[in-house]
């Protein structure tokens, strides 16, 4: 996987493809992984360029403690759902711990229709309404492995978007009694669920 500094490096040279190669010869197995780096307006401008070049193939991105809030959800957006016609076969997207709120919820659901990752990581953020993410789980059906913190009022649409799911997660939830009782009803009726 591309890490550190090298990849920076990468990012801010990225005109040059040959130099960037040098630094990035494990891009090959399509793994970008800056977790516990906290990414500036400006580091995400590089990145987005770099992502959304037609030839830059990648598989998983983890952005895990960037601290790149709504803001900077807002920049990477305009990158990773530029060209929908160019779409990434995305293995897994972690967006964990990053201060995002519902501000951002649209935006992820745009993403999620855009890129359809096989696992999307979003726990540890902020986000109190997860409608339109769960919309999007649902409308896609790509998405398989969801990790994600939620309260009561999410409890009916995580319990009706579970018969697409494989694995959820959702740990640390405040979810109390009665959106336990409408999580659990989800259980009974699903037939792919393998982990919980």
């Amino acid at each position: 996987s591309v890490k550190g500094p090298y990849l920076f490096q990468c990012f801010q040279e990225a005109q040059d493809d040959a130099l960037c190669e040098v630094h990035s010869k494990s891009f090959d197995n399509g793994v970008i992984d800056i977790s516990n780096h906290r990414l500036l307006p400006h580091d995400l401008l590089s990145l987005g360029f770099f992502l959304s070049r037609p030839h830059r193939k990648w598989k998983e991105l983890n952005l895990q403690w960037c601290h790149i809030g709504d803001d900077g959800m807002h920049i990477l957006h305009q990158f990773l759902c530029r060209g929908k016609e160019n779409k990434q076969e995305v293995t897994k997207l972690d967006l964990s711990s990053n201060d995002l709120t519902e501000a951002s919820s649209d935006i992820i659901g745009d993403i999620i229709s855009c890129l359809q990752p096989h696992t999307l990581v979003l726990d540890y953020n902020k986000i109190t309404n997860l409608k339109n993410i769960t919309t999007a789980v649902t409308a896609t059906r790509k998405v398989k492995v969801l990790h994600v913190n939620c309260t009561s009022q999410d409890a009916a649409a995580i319990s009706d978007m579970m018969t697409c799911l494989d694995e959820l997660n959702i740990g640390y939830n405040k979810l109390g009694d009665h959106g336990a009782k409408l999580i659990s009803k989800g259980i009974t009726i699903n037939t792919t669920l393998r982990a919980l």
